[in-house]
């Protein structure tokens, strides 16, 4: 049987049926415990690195464009912007007894 099914077990029959947090902190103490250990965090390579690099730089470019467009829009809002005012209305030209 593998761990994860064991560690159910337990967690229900200490729970009492009902898997609370009691339950849920026991089967996660025992997973640690039971479970295999991760594997050690390998460097990157410089390629991978450039990579990486490339893909925050845009993101951040990305970023720097939203925040000026919620600048503007926030602006916009606030009335900072000058907005032409809208055209006068035409005059009713429907004869005043039709």
């Amino acid at each position: 049987m593998t761990a994860e099914l064991w560690v159910g077990l337990v967690a229900v029959f200490v729970s009492g049926g009902a898997i609370g947090s009691a339950g849920t902190l026991l089967a996660q103490w025992l997973v640690k415990k039971v479970g295999d250990p991760p594997p050690p965090r390998q460097a990157l390579e410089a390629a991978e690195m450039e990579v990486l690099r490339s893909e925050v730089a845009e993101l951040g470019r990305h970023m720097r464009n939203l925040d000026a467009r919620l600048d503007f829009t926030e602006q916009l809002l606030d009335g900072a912007l000058p907005l032409q005012p809208p055209p006068e209305r035409l005059p009713d030209e429907r004869e005043p007894g039709a």
